[in-house]
């Protein structure tokens, strides 16, 4: 084999590999505009969550080329050559993630995609393939045997241009994670990459010897790049297990929900999914069912899952109530055969039916616009295809404004899986102020009051508007000086404003600053 290497190490023409890559080193305009054009499709392509795109980019990205130079003048040893492709390297990963994150500055398009989320995650397999990709690079170079279009394979199968795309987005958005996982992919891609090259190109025979002075021997440059390797692996390794053990847990889960709910003519799982909280893990699994499942049951499945898993286990299930084909039989033998007309529900049916979903809306609701209260909820179906209509009472000096309104409705259709259109009624916040006979502040206002401390962002990002009559001035006062004192209101968030004449109650709207007109 020692033999054979050597006869195949005599066939490769090292010096003029070595100019040409040394030519080919300093990026070009040309270059740099090939990479720009890259990144940005590449951005585009993980936004719209296209694969074909993303593709694309990798195919004109021109960013191999630099990191196999960099693997040879590596090999080779030649110090100045290693200074002008990291020079070369350096300028291109910065501008790829500017560019990248200056395109998402300015797109409307945020939200991660199953594109960008799998590229945030690298593991040992992913080193593994880069690994390969960087011998199959160096090989074409030496043997110049199909180099184009092994080169562009190497390209699609590290794909080093849309991780860094992943880190420009991470800073785009400011989600420093993302933006760390997608740079931790591309440096795995990077080292691993020159690492194997790097073998490749020793196997092929270039040495020290093929440039004017040298430093440093070649092992000691190989013990480095190794070492760093080492290091990144660990993190990988770990990404690999903790991703496998998520698929085993899944698998489980699955197995069990389908085993305990899957009843043929009584039950059926439709979804499920499950995260960490603290030491327990949390199910969600959605069931259409004929019946509700008794407590006892979704308590032993909660015990098999944590016999299974390891460790405790809360589920959450949400019950659609179905009917099965032999009862529909049933019912429409009663009602008179196929043609007959459905009877009609009285209201206190259709009352008890509504009464748990429009609970939960105003539960979801409450929970969104907290402290603020939410009454007067109704739920209303809009049509074949349309929206649920959902309008509700909300305790508030402010309008609801058009992208708050919009924020509702998704998170009212993740809760409930269907399309949802908000609309909101605005009412005072709080009722006329009580005051006792000695001028202080009545028990029931005190205890209105109280909701202050719990504004979102602080009382400092609202403004508070104390009006009465004239007459009431000391009340007024009192009131003021109370938000100030004993609800930590800045004084110079409170405007009082009285009214000519004699009667009237005072009142307290709080507005934000923003809504202040």
């Amino acid at each position: 084999m020692k033999a054979y290497l050597a006869m195949k190490a005599d066939m490769v023409q090292h010096r003029e590999v070595i100019r040409e890559v040394a030519a080919s080193v300093d990026g070009s305009w040309v270059y740099y505009v090939m990479l720009i054009l890259a990144a940005v499709i590449a951005l585009l392509g993980l936004l719209l969550n296209s694969v074909a795109v993303v593709i694309g980019a990798m195919l004109i990205s021109p960013l191999m080329g630099p990191i196999i130079s960099a693997s040879l003048s590596f090999t080779i040893g030649d110090l100045a050559l290693v200074r002008r492709t990291f020079r070369t390297l350096g300028t291109s990963i910065a501008l790829t993630v500017a560019v990248s994150a200056l395109i998402t500055l300015v797109s409307p398009l945020k939200e991660p995609t199953a594109e960008i989320l799998s590229r945030v995650r690298p593991n040992i397999l992913d080193l593994f393939i880069a690994a390969l990709s960087g011998v199959a690079g160096a090989v074409a170079l030496c043997t110049k045997r199909n180099y184009l279009i092994t080169s562009t394979g190497v390209a699609v199968a590290t794909a080093v241009i849309p991780p860094l795309s992943v880190a420009g987005y991470g800073l785009g958005t400011w989600q420093p994670m993302l933006a760390l996982g997608g740079f931790l992919l591309f440096f795995t891609n990077f080292v691993a990459i020159i690492l194997s090259s790097d073998i490749v190109f020793f196997i092929m025979g270039f040495r020290t010897s093929h440039v004017e002075a040298s430093q440093h021997s070649h092992r000691t440059r190989l013990a480095v790049i190794t070492t760093v390797l080492t290091l990144i692996s660990v993190p990988l390794v770990y990404t690999l297990s903790s991703d496998v053990t998520r698929i085993k847990n899944e698998k489980r889960i699955g197995r069990v929900l389908k085993s305990r709910l899957d009843r043929e003519l009584a039950s059926r799982l439709t979804g499920y999914r499950f995260r960490q909280e603290g030491k327990a893990v949390l199910v969600m699994a959605s069931v259409n069912t004929v019946r509700f499942v008794p407590k006892p049951a979704q308590q032993a499945i909660e015990q098999e899952l944590a016999q299974g898993l390891g460790r405790p286990v809360r589920l959450e299930l949400e019950q659609v109530i179905v009917a099965s084909e032999s009862q529909l039989g049933d019912v429409t033998a009663k009602r008179g055969g196929v043609g007959a007309q459905p009877a009609k529900e009285s209201p206190a049916e259709l009352a008890a039916k509504m009464g748990p979903l429009v609970a939960r809306v105003e539960q979801e609701l409450t929970g969104a616009l907290v402290p603020f209260e939410v009454s007067h909820t109704t739920v209303a179906f809009g049509g074949e295809g349309g929206p649920l209509l959902v309008s509700a009472t909300l305790g508030r000096d402010y309008e609801v404004r058009d992208d708050e309104r919009l924020l509702l409705s998704r998170q009212l259709q993740q809760a409930l899986g269907v399309p949802v259109r908000v609309e909101i009624r605005v009412t005072p916040m709080l009722p006329p102020i009580v005051f006792a006979g000695d001028g202080s502040l009545a028990p029931e206002s005190k205890s209105k009051l109280e909701m202050l401390r719990h504004l979102p962002e602080g009382p400092s990002a609202f403004r508070f508007e104390v009006a009465g009559p004239k007459e009431s001035g000391g009340r007024l006062r009192f009131l003021g000086r109370y938000l100030a004192q004993q609800l930590d209101v800045p004084a110079q968030a409170v405007t009082t404003v009285t009214s000519r004449g004699r009667g009237g109650a005072v009142t307290l709207r709080v507005v934000r600053y923003d809504n202040v007109r």
